[in-house]
């Protein structure tokens, strides 16, 4: 099973990352195959919680519906799907360094679906991972000195 990974650090106190990363109502704000979501969205994530989720990727159409199935706040959660086309599985690591930032790493993990679709996932995680970090920037007050 193919896996795209990505990360960033940012300065900001962890339990308020995971917040902002774990609300998906933030989801079409920060990942371009994101269209829509519904559901369980307007709050962070709990264990069991569903979103349906309005994509486009390599200008495939799709909706499916994401199951928290794992939940350690502040320290992550995974998400797991099955789409006709297969299991997906999404995690969020986070921890934090030493000078008080997060460092955040998000796993993708999807059905072997060809090179077209390898490379779409791989570009619009990427692109997903850089607009999450600047939500976060913007949604959480950075700490006073």
């Amino acid at each position: 099973m193919p896996r795209v990974s990505h990360q960033f650090v940012v300065g900001r106190p962890i339990r308020e990352v995971f917040a902002v990363v774990s609300t998906a109502r933030f989801w079409p704000d920060w990942h371009p195959a994101t269209r829509g979501v519904a559901g369980d969205i307007d709050h962070p994530a709990r264990l069991g919680d569903k979103i349906t989720e309005h994509v486009t990727i390599a200008g495939i159409e799709g909706t499916g519906v994401w199951t928290v199935t794992e939940h350690n706040a502040p320290h992550g959660m995974a998400l797991e799907a099955d789409l006709s086309f297969g299991h997906l599985r999404i995690a969020y690591d986070l921890s934090e360094t030493a000078d008080g930032a997060t460092r955040l790493r998000r796993d993708l993990d999807f059905p072997d679906l060809g090179p077209r679709i390898y490379d779409a996932m791989e570009s619009q995680s990427a692109e997903g991972i850089a607009g999450l970090a600047r939500l976060v920037e913007r949604e959480v007050p950075a700490p006073t000195p």
